[in-house]
């Protein structure tokens, strides 16, 4: 057992460490746009005098928890690939051991963000903002810079050295917050009323800093170091009719004249790239402009515009959204067709082959859909969006014990994505085997945000076992006990 005193550390590490998440989520709540204002936030990481590695990743995995149940998070496997490659590319000259974990936020406001444990989320606006993939990269090359800095900790250490009054009125606010949002807004304006400019002045250096850091991360990447500048030149001269002394003081990552020249002026000292913009962004920016689009039709005529009026290097682009865009609005024999074009085109360009396996089984052909899954995969083994694909038309077939092999290997390659542990609980449902199914279901619930459905699921799973599996039993009594202190530790 523990002593008392071991107890009160143990009580207040956990107080301190739920202090630093709320901090962390009041972050993510300014950072998250409440108006249209064009804004570049930094969440940054943490400072080993604040807390342990161990202890920011398991706050990261948190955070992210939060920010499923919160936000809107694009789930499309190719979207999620590209994003991560991209962002490895880039962290692979950081020269950080720090995991990074990279996904696209379903909301077209221009915003990017850092949390702790090295998940940064980009806007789905803010990708439809660039014009070249090297902006893109300028933004991410950003927000890594905050996370190998550790600006966030250190603006938390700060707070909390000059104001423990404020960050415990901050804390209150998101609290009034989950209860009513423009109550909790007011309260958490008034809380920063008395410190708003210190902190408006720590973040200027951090911005600083990540742009010249994220610099020299871009130019080591081969992507343009004139991505930065262009990309924030565009951001400022955009905004700057809507800008005033009261947003100015609001705005926690104030876009000026200066920072933009400063960047245009760093830039200048780097050689330019040599690699120009990869045809996967092309494509990527064209798949998530036809998911956001709320009107099919419009979107059908728009990119057959585009493929009628354009040039023989932009023909495979407008011809790749015009596909996707008449798959959504439900002309498959039309979609294929393009599709099939393109695959002439390019048979190796494996954007092709995944949108007809999508097109054939939207269109309801499962055995056309599977095929193009099985071929591919041959080709491409371990592809994240053809493995989820071809785990879907597996269990609608009713072949459910080979999609729950597929899907078991896939999430030791994927352990934190909920999608493919709600495909693997369809699955073993379906082979009766209901202890894992539910087993599956309570990690599906746990990374969206639902500790206690976890739980509830874990209980549901011991019940069915009734101790027949002592091996499987312990399992799931070790993994129940994890959930109640992540629980715990919130709580």
């Amino acid at each position: 057992m523990r002593s008392p005193l071991n107890q009160r550390r143990v009580k207040s590490a956990a107080q301190h460490r739920c202090a630093l998440l709320l901090w962390f989520m009041l972050w993510l709540l300014l950072c998250v746009p409440l108006s249209q204002a064009i804004e570049l936030p930094d969440m940054g990481d943490t400072s080993e005098s604040v807390l342990s590695l161990a202890e920011e990743n398991r706050l990261g995995a948190a955070f992210m928890r939060n920010l499923r149940s919160a936000l809107s998070i694009v789930n499309d496997p190719e979207v999620e690939s590209y994003i991560n490659a991209l962002g490895e590319r880039l962290t692979s000259h950081s020269g950080s051991q720090q995991r990074f974990t990279f996904f696209v936020v379903n909301d077209t406001t221009i915003n990017a963000f850092a949390g702790p444990g090295g998940y940064i989320g980009i806007n789905l606006g803010l990708i439809m903002t660039t014009e070249t993939e090297s902006e893109l990269a300028s933004v991410v090359a950003h927000e890594i810079s905050h996370v190998t800095q550790r600006h966030l900790a250190r603006a938390f250490e700060s707070a909390k050295q000059s104001s423990l009054p404020t960050a415990a009125a901050i804390i209150a606010a998101i609290i009034l917050a989950r209860q009513d949002s423009q109550l909790g807004s007011a309260a958490i304006a008034t809380a920063l009323a008395s410190s708003t400019q210190s902190r408006i002045n720590f973040t200027r250096h951090n911005e600083q800093e990540a742009d010249r850091l994220g610099m020299a991360l871009l130019a080591s990447s081969n992507f343009d170091p004139q991505g930065m500048p262009s990309f924030f030149e565009r951001l400022y001269r955009n905004n700057r009719g809507s800008e005033s002394l009261g947003l100015e003081f609001l705005r926690t990552h104030p876009l000026s004249l200066s920072r933009v020249s400063d960047t245009r002026n760093r830039a200048t000292q780097y050689p330019p790239a040599t690699k120009l913009d990869s045809t996967n962004y092309l494509l990527i920016k064209t798949k998530l402009q036809v998911l956001s689009s709320d009107d099919s039709v419009k979107s059908v005529t728009h990119f057959k515009q585009q493929l009628d009026n354009s040039t023989a290097k932009q023909q495979a682009i407008a011809r790749y959204g015009y596909a996707l865009s008449l798959a959504k609005a439900g002309r498959y024999d039309q979609a294929r067709e393009q599709i099939e074009t393109l695959i002439k085109q390019s048979p190796e360009r494996i954007h092709y082959q995944v949108a007809a396996a999508n097109i054939a089984y939207s269109a309801g052909d499962l055995e056309r859909a599977a095929m193009i899954c099985e071929m591919n995969l041959e080709v491409f083994p371990h592809h994240h969006a053809l493995t989820t694909l071809y785990s879907v038309i597996l269990i609608k077939q009713g072949n459910s014990t080979r999609a729950s092999a597929l899907l078991n290997a896939h999430i030791r390659r994927h352990p934190a994505n909920p999608m493919l542990y709600q495909l693997l609980a369809q699955a073993e449902h379906l082979n009766n085997r209901l202890p894992a199914s539910h087993e599956a279901l309570a990690e599906h619930y746990f990374l969206m945000g639902s500790i206690h459905g976890g739980v509830e699921q874990l209980d549901i799973a011991l019940a069915l076992l009734k101790e027949t599996k002592p091996s499987a039993t312990a399992r799931i009594n070790v993994r129940k006990e994890q959930m109640k202190q992540e629980q715990e530790m919130l709580e």
